[in-house]
């Protein structure tokens, strides 16, 4: 006897059966025989999938099909657009399309194992509000509707976001003049030289040197 390995995939239900028949005969005795009859009677096996496939949890042994996502910073500033990395375990035979946390998609193409994702940038702003920004692996989807044995997906991948120092200056203006006993007018205004909105505050209180304070209202840039 003899034995030859069964095709395998990633895919519920995709492999085919293996058909075999004898096609010839050799060795050093072959011509021995009176008349040796090659019944070339095809033989069929079918190929099954491994127990669990298509079935999410611990008794799945399909064949693992795993993606992860990656940040490819540790940190960015809030004005600069962090990327990410999408990548699976091994290269399919068909594209892969992935539905991140935020709802967008990538397409990890047939034959490669990752793809690069641009996630749009926290913002430029004048105000304190470090952070970070999550994104996670919603769905992945084989894009000719195929069934995959073993899909599991990672964890979410995180990017720290520091602030950019966005100044805002305070300037204060003075009625030009008055008549004695008259009252002089004193304004504040607040400004970014690169006009980033300041429009997110509580009231500002500017205390002047004589004691005079000037209130600017809340998300206003003029008191």
């Amino acid at each position: 006897s003899a034995t030859a390995t069964a095709p395998d995939n990633v895919y519920v239900g995709t492999n085919p059966a293996v058909v075999n028949s004898i096609e010839s005969v050799s060795g050093a005795d072959a011509w021995k025989f009176e008349q040796l009859t090659l019944d070339k009677t095809q033989v069929s096996t079918t190929v099954t999938d491994e127990p669990g496939s298509g079935t999410p949890g611990t008794g799945n042994q399909g064949d693992l099909v795993l993606v992860t996502i990656t940040a490819d910073q540790n940190s960015v500033a809030e004005n600069v657009k962090p990327t990410f990395t999408v990548q699976i375990n091994k290269a399919l035979a068909n594209d892969l399309v992935v539905t991140l946390s935020n709802n967008a998609q990538v397409t990890i193409k047939a034959g490669q194992t990752a793809v690069s994702y641009e996630h749009a940038a926290q913002g430029d702003d004048v105000y304190k509000d470090s952070g970070e920004i999550s994104l996670g692996i919603k769905s992945a989807a084989d894009a000719g509707g195929r069934t995959f044995e073993n899909l599991q997906l990672g964890n979410d991948a995180s990017v720290k976001v520091t602030d950019t120092v966005d100044e805002v200056v305070a300037k204060l203006t003075a009625s030009t003049s008055v008549a004695e006993g008259g009252e002089i007018t004193y304004t504040v205004t607040l400004t970014n030289k690169d006009g980033l909105p300041i429009n997110n505050h509580a009231e500002l209180y500017f205390h002047l040197k004589d004691g005079t304070t000037v209130v600017v209202p809340a998300n206003s840039t003029v008191g």
